[in-house]
């Protein structure tokens, strides 16, 4: 696997373990809980979307490679 790969996993469940601080904050109570899964959620989606754009910016850079070379 990739690493931009995992990097879109590692955003997924960071975004997973924000949803659940979140609904924890709530059934709590605790808006800095609450406060701390979205942020958590935030910084999840910032991750996959890194790897995303990492992942087509490595297939753009292949792409030009098979054409220069002719692969």
């Amino acid at each position: 696997m990739a690493n931009e790969q995992r990097e879109q996993l590692k955003g997924k469940g960071e975004q997973l373990v924000g949803q659940a601080r979140e609904a924890v904050g709530h059934a709590t109570d605790d808006p800095e809980q609450v406060a701390r899964g979205q942020a958590q959620q935030d910084r999840g989606q910032a991750r996959e979307a890194a790897g995303k754009v990492k992942e087509k910016v490595e297939n753009a850079v292949d792409d030009v490679k098979k054409a220069v070379t002719g692969d």
